[in-house]
């Protein structure tokens, strides 16, 4: 796949708080968001899916760069939309989630990038 960029005033993960930095009470509030949509692997699907099709400039940017862990990527744009929780802070809370959860949520992520990569290669 040829890699895509965009100005980051398109980017929809930008508009929404991915890049924000967060701090005090406000943080622990979204890491406790966090914990939530990755705890309910519905929750995580729905939410991944939405970014996939609604966060077209972000995702064109973000899933064409070979070098991107497009998972990871993925899992953090979900919260963002899901809550605007910023990246720093899913990165944070990503460990304090269970083994088995942050499995099943790679997983979806897995199948839904390679979905966009046949829709878009």
């Amino acid at each position: 796949m040829e890699r895509i960029y965009h100005h980051y005033e398109k980017w929809e993960d930008y508009k929404h708080g991915f890049y924000d930095n967060i701090s005090g009470k406000n943080k622990k509030e979204l890491i406790n968001k966090v914990i939530e949509m990755f705890s309910d692997s519905e929750l995580t699907e729905k939410y991944m899916t939405k970014v996939i099709t609604e966060w077209k400039y972000s995702c064109e940017q973000n899933l064409s760069n070979s070098s991107m862990n497009k998972i990871a990527y993925l899992g953090q744009s979900a919260c963002c939309l899901f809550a605007n929780i910023p990246s720093t802070i899913t990165m944070e809370a990503w460990s304090l989630i269970d083994i088995d959860k942050r499995n099943k949520a790679n997983e979806i992520a897995d199948k839904l990038i390679k979905e966009w990569e046949v829709q878009y290669a």
